[in-house]
């Protein structure tokens, strides 16, 4: 395959993990406006959002058998596809019970899109030759900081109803088909195992920090906005804010990921990001002001912006294992934590409350800063 064409599949998935973003950075905004329409108080959100989190759980086994038999650029489109139908409709319903069939759907199609996208990735770096991990979780980030800031503005003006969701909905679609034939596609496996390696040794290990970095990046996805209006008073349009300011951040962060790197070491960046996650979250939960809790969110997104692609670069060169596998196996296990951290987090809020169930998630930062070599063993061959 020519550089042409390569250069042409790096963009291509690029714009997937952004319209990814955007979908989820608009459903964060509306978080508070799905709410209260349907009346929902903090523990029954809490379950809104573990149904969330099982709908990808059960769909991620089969993404990874998709991916062996239709190859990931197929399951990856069809994954977008759905995706983008499914957050219009988890938006725009108000019926609880049909919120709650809605919130399973696009729990599985965000699911299996997190996958798939993320095995394509993994492939176009291994055809690229050079790091690029960082740049396509840059795209996702900043897709989340459009989809927030645009879905604030979507409440503000009156469409917070499920009409501004549509619109996204359709403009996804469109710009997934303009996007599609430039998709990287490798030929499907055919083999009857799945397209991920059994969770072990170190593969195992960096999925579990992943995990934990993940947990903290979901739970702002969905708590950020109500944290911001209960202890801030913030507006519900305002309460984006937060989710704006750590997607702006860690797209920043994320796409100068690879030099700094390359000048600071690996471990480096991972001790300065765990901590700068601490130091982010403390801030933020403890602030009455919506400003200065908007500069604890963007510390946060600072510190997390690279742990992940550390994580994956590091898993890709796990000696005695293929590059994709690796990568792949850390996401499924890092992917628990972005989709089972926001029911926890609602959980934890439900016995307490909002504030220490997110602070709370500032000993993720610590342990992060503490493993931090393991990016550099784990990525020797």
């Amino acid at each position: 395959m020519s550089a042409k064409h390569i250069g042409a599949a790096r963009w291509a998935i690029s714009a997937i993990f952004l319209l990814n973003g955007a979908g989820v950075g608009l459903w964060a905004a509306h978080v508070p406006v799905v709410q209260a329409r349907a009346g929902l108080d903090t523990g029954v959100l809490g379950m809104l959002l573990l149904t969330i989190a099982a709908g990808a759980m059960a769909a991620m086994p089969v993404a990874g058998w998709l991916t062996t038999h239709w190859g990931t650029r197929r399951t990856t489109l069809w994954a977008a596809f759905v995706f983008a139908v499914m957050t219009a409709l988890l938006i725009g319903t108000s019926h609880v019970a049909a919120l709650f069939v809605a919130a399973f759907a696009f729990g599985a199609s965000n699911g299996a899109l997190d996958v798939s996208m993320n095995a394509n990735a993994s492939e176009v770096e291994i055809a690229r030759g050079v790091p690029t991990m960082s740049s396509f979780h840059a795209f996702f980030s900043l897709g989340g900081l459009v989809g927030a800031a645009g879905g604030g503005l979507i409440v503000e003006h009156g469409f917070g109803d499920g009409r501004g969701a549509l619109a996204f909905s359709v403009v996804t679609i469109v710009a997934v088909l303009l996007t599609a034939p430039r998709v990287l596609h490798t030929a499907a496996s055919g083999a009857g195992g799945s397209h991920f390696a059994l969770p072990r040794g170190p593969a195992l290990f960096l999925g579990l920090l992943a995990l934990l970095c993940m947990a903290v990046e979901g739970a702002l996805v969905d708590w950020s906005a109500l944290l911001m209006t209960e202890r801030t008073g913030a507006t519900p349009g305002a309460a984006a804010l937060g989710y704006s300011a750590f997607s702006i951040a860690m797209a920043a962060c994320r796409f100068a990921g690879d030099r700094l790197t390359v000048r600071f070491g690996s471990p480096t960046l991972m001790v300065v990001g765990g901590l700068s996650m601490l130091l982010g979250l403390l801030i933020a939960v403890t602030s009455t002001h919506h400003a200065l809790s908007a500069v604890g969110f963007a510390l946060v997104g600072l510190g997390a912006a690279n742990v992940v692609p550390l994580i994956f670069a590091a898993a890709a060169n796990i000696p005695g294992m293929a590059p994709g596998i690796g990568v792949a196996t850390a996401a499924t296990v890092g992917y628990t934590g972005l989709l089972l951290g926001p029911p926890v987090i609602g959980w934890i809020a439900a016995q307490t409350n909002i504030a220490v169930a997110l602070g709370s998630l500032s000993l993720a930062g610590v342990v992060i800063a503490l493993n931090a070599r393991v990016v550099r063993t784990a990525g020797a061959r």
